[in-house]
């Protein structure tokens, strides 16, 4: 990865920051000559930014601004519009979350991620049925995607239609058994079909439903 240079002088590093922060906010004027593959930014005067750098500076505090000042530099990648999308959902900001998840999913039609972050977001806002629809797609891209199983779950739940709910974070829990553990997915503690979920996919992987037997010792 090619990096540009800072200018030594006090006066070319205030320039440099000054024209960073411009460019945030103005990713798509021409003050912003962003070059596809390399994290810099050239700015009208001629002073390149080092991308890199002030992300490290900006992820921990500010890490809205510092996937913004990365997709000033790379604005055709997926990843960073999906990972941003996350961060404005941390932040309750679903429109703009939205807006990223669908630009993720038009550059990468490949991933199902961005349907089922956008049916996240959709669910979170208590719009049902855009959400079904958002997972479905996600389904539609890999139909291997457990995540987007247990989501359609999640949705059956709301409505009261707990078979079909349970039928699906079966699903789930069959592609990816760490769904139904609270490690690796905490929401299940508030889960109360995942019990039955369990129970439903041991006795398909056991075939049974004999009580285990005990031993005397030897």
């Amino acid at each position: 990865m090619s990096t540009g240079r800072i200018g030594t002088s006090r006066r070319g590093m205030w320039m440099a920051g000054m024209a960073a922060s411009a460019c945030i906010f103005t990713i798509f004027t021409m003050g912003c000559a962003n070059r596809r593959g390399q994290e810099t930014i050239s700015t009208g005067e001629g002073v390149s930014v080092d991308v890199a750098s002030l992300w490290q500076k900006e992820a921990a505090s500010d890490p809205i601004t510092a996937y913004r000042l990365r997709l000033a530099a790379d604005p055709d990648n997926p990843g960073l519009h999906n990972n941003l999308g996350n961060q404005y959902v941390l932040q309750n900001d679903m429109k703009n979350a939205l807006r990223e998840f669908h630009s993720a999913a038009r550059l990468d039609r490949r991933s199902p991620i961005p349907w089922n972050n956008i049916g996240t977001a959709y669910n979170k806002m208590g719009k049902l049925a855009p959400a079904m629809d958002a997972f479905q797609k996600a389904l539609s891209v890999d139909d291997k995607y457990a995540l987007a199983y247990y989501n359609i779950g999640t949705i059956y739940d709301k409505k009261g239609d707990y078979d079909s709910a349970i039928d699906y974070y079966l699903k789930a829990v069959a592609l990816k058994p760490e769904l139904a553990e609270v490690r690796h997915n905490p929401q299940v503690v508030e889960n109360k079909n995942l019990m039955v979920v369990k129970l439903r996919h041991w006795l398909e992987e056991s075939g049974n439903i004999s009580l285990p037997l005990d031993r005397l010792p030897e």
